[in-house]
């Protein structure tokens, strides 16, 4: 495939075919018959006049070479490039094909001017390399040129999301459509590479963007003209600027409202243990030991009414529940720097109440290492059984009911969960949720404590 040209040099002059009425161009091939030169202009070398069978006017290569340095094009590419010529004109614009800049170091499919603006169109059906297309977007910066791409087979119709760090709380935007979030077609290239695109379709005869799936070629080229394609872009861009700065700053947050999260639960389960050890032994100082578990309780609460009221409507966190499950999740619509400044004086007064209530958890667990020996066969059935049995109640909980015989009859091994999860909620690839099974050892069914060890979650406890 060689280089297809709207136009070419004839007496010194320059030539659009497609401008030409039937009978000039008619007359304009009976001279070339005679003798008269056609010159390519995309690489100097002698050309033809032909018409496609749509009726489209152009030029061709005399001879087949790999010497012509013009880019490939194909009779779609051609086609796209006359219509656009076309409409620019149509709409009054000064337009040209096949336009060569003064220091001849780019040639854009299609160059319009008028006023003070100047837009070039590319349509590019073949793949190109990033690093190619933004050299040449540069060069049309540097000019001071607004730049459209028509591409095909570079953009990914799928849509692209960025990644929003390690935070398992998703975040969502107020005010701003959720998918508007995604970099998706030609919003990933002008945030992250300022270049203007817009996708083409598979029929070569439609566009596609973000908002439009399938849209007409005069339609955007209009939107592109009268300035509002440019608008809608550099309005998305300070949009999405915004909302990055903002996930950006709440993330570290975020992370460490996470940790105080899983510790609130990695205490809740060990208050219990030492609970039970201490109301099942005789100590030296009961009543002491009594006002010390009172004050820890006490500490605790405010340390959890504090966590509970950081994740709470009017710091922007809403509960929602999956579509077809009763699966519910965390979100956080984030409208401002203000909010992600309370939020963070929050966390700062949370970690203080848990340091002062992990400083009264901790003297106990010494004072029951160092008091504890004496009665260390006591102590350990009560930890094992505050573990890793948890009580009817909480069993329901952890583990949905099976709901037939065949289930309730299903091989179960004890699986030990990890004291570190990546969820709160495990949900097995059969459906089964295991609510927070952290450090306890459970038994589970034994394809989801094969699934559960495969994915590092803990392990499959050997029967002796």
């Amino acid at each position: 495939m060689v280089n297809i040209p709207l136009s070419a040099i004839i007496n010194g002059e320059r030539v659009i075919g497609p401008d030409l009425s039937d009978s000039e161009w008619s007359e304009l091939r009976a001279q070339h018959k005679k003798g008269l030169a056609v010159t390519m202009p995309c690489c100097g070398m002698s050309g033809h006049l032909r018409t496609s069978k749509c009726g489209l006017k152009h030029f061709y290569h005399a001879h087949k070479s790999g010497e012509c340095e013009g880019e490939p094009e194909s009779l779609d590419h051609l086609r796209l490039k006359n219509q656009i010529y076309q409409i620019c004109r149509a709409e009054g614009w000064d337009a040209q094909p096949e336009y060569q800049s003064p220091a001849g170091d780019w040639r854009a499919d299609v160059y319009a001017t008028r006023g003070e603006r100047s837009v070039v169109f590319e349509v590019q059906l073949s793949k190109i390399r990033q690093e190619e297309l933004q050299e040449r977007e540069e060069k049309y910066a540097r000019d001071g040129i607004e730049s459209y791409w028509l591409l095909r087979d570079y953009l990914d119709l799928r849509p692209y999301y960025e990644a929003w760090g390690d935070s398992e709380i998703p975040l969502n935007f107020q005010n701003i459509d959720r998918s508007d979030l995604r970099l998706t077609h030609e919003k990933l290239y002008y945030v992250q590479k300022g270049i203007r695109t817009i996708g083409i379709n598979s029929d070569n005869r439609t566009l596609c963007t973000t908002k439009n799936p399938s849209t007409g070629l005069r339609g955007w080229i209009e939107y592109v003209l009268n300035g509002e394609y440019s608008h809608y872009l550099a309005d998305f861009k300070v949009q999405y600027q915004r909302c990055a700065r903002l996930r950006d700053s709440v993330s570290p947050v975020l992370d460490e409202l996470t940790e105080l999260e899983d510790k609130y639960y990695y205490y809740r389960r060990d208050l219990k243990r030492l609970y039970a050890v201490f109301i099942n032994n005789t100590w030296d100082d009961p009543t002491t030991l009594r006002e010390e578990i009172k004050l820890m309780y006490a500490s605790f609460k405010r340390f959890k009414d504090a966590l509970w009221k950081i994740y709470s409507p009017k710091n922007g966190f809403i509960w929602k529940t999956y579509p077809h499950s009763n699966y519910k999740y965390r979100e956080l619509n984030l409208a401002s720097e203000n909010q992600i400044s309370s939020i963070r004086e929050q966390v700062r007064d949370l970690k203080e109440l848990e340091a002062r209530f992990s400083s009264i958890f901790n003297d106990l667990e010494h004072y029951l290492e160092h008091n504890g020996r004496k009665n260390q066969a006591v102590v350990h059935t009560i930890e094992k059984e505050a573990l890793h049995k948890p009580n009817k109640r909480e069993q329901e909980q952890a583990i949905r009911k099976p709901n037939n015989k065949k289930q309730e009859q299903e091989d179960k091994v004890d699986f030990e969960f990890l004291k570190v999860l990546p969820a709160l909620t495990l949900v097995s690839q059969r459906g089964m949720k295991y609510n927070n099974p952290y450090g306890c050892t459970w038994p589970i069914n034994k394809d989801d404590a094969i699934e559960f060890e495969q994915k590092g979650y803990g392990r499959i406890v050997k029967q002796d």
